[in-house]
């Protein structure tokens, strides 16, 4: 058996204030592992909140230029290369989390016609659809990919498209409902700062 753990140490600012960068808006898998996260860090010297960003190309960005102290970054990110190859960067810490359910979801009080209807979707979930929906449906369908799947309730919700692949925390937040549900992701996670030689 492979067994090993490995401490978190967060290097700390002058402020005692962490603040974790990651992908948003409100209801996305990684807004929710980032509130698990923070409730873990924090202590009574060190207050952590959380700033969201509308894609993970903004939330390297902000590190970058020292507006977030801590990058949370799922290992499903398909770009998550850049943050490892980022000479100034380094990673902190890697854990396993959760994400919220997942699941086809519709607007509540509407009906949806399978046949040719639009799918908003982040590419990562994506091969989850053919899970979701019976086989027959799949070609028909025009896919639309999103910056997240909190974004890709936001379109259902305003009526961009008739379905999102999404999770249950975006489902609810932006009135929702599944009509088919996958269940929960068992995801890993990188948290990235800057080296010590690199902050401004």
């Amino acid at each position: 058996m492979l067994k090993f753990s490995i401490e978190f140490k967060p290097p700390i600012p002058p402020s005692r204030n962490l603040i974790v960068g990651t992908l948003g808006p409100s209801g996305s898998s990684s807004d929710y592992v980032s509130n698990y996260l923070v409730n873990q860090l924090k202590t009574e010297e060190l207050t952590l909140s959380t700033q969201l960003f509308d894609s993970f190309i903004d939330v390297k960005e902000a590190l970058l230029q020292d507006k977030v102290d801590h990058a949370l970054v799922p290992h499903a990110y398909e770009l998550i290369n850049e943050f490892y190859m980022e000479p100034s960067f380094e990673l902190g810490f890697i854990f396993i989390y959760p994400t919220p359910v997942y699941g086809l979801a519709k607007k509540k009080n509407t009906e949806v016609v399978l046949e040719g209807c639009r799918v908003a979707t982040h590419p990562a979930p994506l091969p989850l659809l053919s899970k979701l929906l019976p086989s027959q449906y799949l070609a028909q369908m025009q896919v639309d990919l999103s910056p997240s799947t909190s974004d890709a309730a936001i379109q259902v919700n305003q009526g961009l498209a008739d379905l999102a692949i999404t999770n249950e925390k975006a489902a609810e937040a932006y009135d929702l409902e599944f009509i088919s549900i996958y269940g929960n992701i068992r995801m890993s996670w990188s948290i990235f700062h800057k080296k010590l030689a690199h902050h401004v």
